[in-house]
């Protein structure tokens, strides 16, 4: 890993035990990989505030950030991500899709098939599994 990780930070948002995944639209980087909503943490962001921004911006809703579940470094080839997963409380709300995503799931956390997720996702659901 020569470059820089971007720091990413990314929902692990359970309600009613069932964990939300989006689709990555056709037209976007990663296309039709499921992931853990959220984003880049901009310079002058918590990890927190940039989970809620991402957030409302992707999906339209407001929640509230708890804990840090994991982090993991990845390397796509073309870049590297650092991507802190945070579980995240959420008070039901309508959801809207944006061009970020196509599709969202809400699963059992233990339904969720490692092989589609994005590869930098995959040890955070490992985490909240352990």
């Amino acid at each position: 890993m020569s470059q820089s990780p971007i720091e990413v930070v990314a929902a692990l948002l359970i309600h009613q035990d069932q964990l939300l995944i989006a689709r990555r639209h056709p037209e976007r980087d990663q296309s039709g990989w499921w992931e853990f909503p959220g984003g880049k943490v901009e310079s002058n962001e918590t990890h927190e505030g940039a989970l809620s921004r991402e957030l409302f911006e992707e999906l339209g809703i407001r929640v509230t950030v708890l804990e840090r579940v994991a982090t993991h470094t990845h390397d796509y080839g073309d870049k590297v991500v650092r991507l802190h997963g945070y579980r995240c409380q959420w008070t039901p709300q309508p959801i809207t899709l944006t061009d970020s995503h196509d599709a969202i799931e809400w699963l059992a956390p233990e339904a969720v098939e490692m092989d589609s997720l994005a590869p930098a996702d995959r040890p955070l659901l490992q985490a909240l599994l352990s």
